[in-house]
């Protein structure tokens, strides 16, 4: 039995469903979604098969919350290969020619996966509970650390 062999990526990949809106040069437009990401490409699950070379473009949209998201990410990238599912296809595609502003925009996404940012707001919130606990602790409310002993007075 062979060892497994080892990662040979560039970048992690991020496991990620989220709805991507997908257009080819022939002007095809449909919805997909996505299955992971990573700084050099997409796997999407189409319903059509997009074949292999093909051009496309992706935007992706983050959903932050229950009412809010992301601005749409727009991608282009090119399909490496793709594979028939269930009536569906798997399309790997390898993002090609980005710019500084979108390569930027995909570093911030990827980061927002990975959980090194949170989104707009996420911080002032836990700010906001830490001194709403604080101020229930001021109003003589038992720290957490103190146990309840019913033998004191």
């Amino acid at each position: 039995m062979s060892e497994p062999t080892e990662n040979l990526r560039r970048h992690p990949r991020f496991t990620v469903d989220v709805q991507a809106n997908v257009s080819t040069v022939d002007g095809r437009k449909l919805i997909a979604r996505t299955r992971d990401l990573s700084r050099s490409g997409i796997c999407l699950v189409t319903s059509e098969d997009l074949g292999f070379g093909a051009n496309l473009g992706i935007e992706l949209v983050l959903l932050l919350g229950p009412s809010s998201s992301s601005e749409p990410l727009p991608l282009r990238a090119r399909v490496v290969w793709s594979t028939a599912i269930a009536g569906a296809y798997q399309i790997g595609a390898m993002f090609d020619g980005l710019s500084a502003k979108e390569a930027s925009f995909l570093d911030m996404f990827l980061r927002y996966l990975d959980g090194t940012i949170l989104p707009a707001g996420a911080e002032m919130e836990a700010i906001e509970e830490g001194q709403e606990a604080r101020a229930d602790q001021e109003e003589g409310s038992p720290s957490p650390d103190v146990k309840d002993d019913p033998f004191r007075s």
